[in-house]
């Protein structure tokens, strides 16, 4: 066959991307987790946002915008009663599959992308868990 190579122009809303504009408004979410089993839900999202947000975002213009924005993404993925428990890992106890998939999710959207592509987001889930 051959080496195939693809080409093609990458658009965002009919704009022409700049491979560094690109990764900084597009997030990715893996088919396999990979979350830190010390933290909580909330402490990874928060994590997240402080390492990948930039500070002219305008969830730093107050002083609990950050909070506020960790809340929102915590409550739109369901995570709200599970905000304060450990990740944990396979071999010690902690979230369960549905939760670390969707843990996976917020974490890419604490860095408020324009767009997120997702590896097989239901992929392991039940007919339930995968709305």
């Amino acid at each position: 066959r051959g080496n195939v190579g693809i080409t093609g122009d990458v658009l965002l809303n009919g704009f022409p991307q700049e491979k560094i504009s690109f990764k900084r408004c597009s997030g990715y979410v893996e088919q396999f987790d990979i979350q830190t089993a010390e933290l909580t839900i909330s402490e990874s999202i928060r994590f997240s946002s402080q390492l990948r947000l930039d500070r002219t975002n305008p969830v730093h213009d107050s002083p609990d915008g950050l909070e506020r924005h960790i809340d929102q993404i915590i409550e739109t993925l369901g995570l709200t009663r599970e905000a304060d428990f450990l990740v944990g890992s396979d071999e010690a106890s902690g979230l369960t599959f549905e939760q670390k998939k969707r843990l996976s999710i917020a974490v890419e959207l604490a860095a408020s992308p324009s767009i997120v592509f997702l590896d097989e987001p239901t992929s392991g889930l039940d007919a339930r868990a995968a709305l």
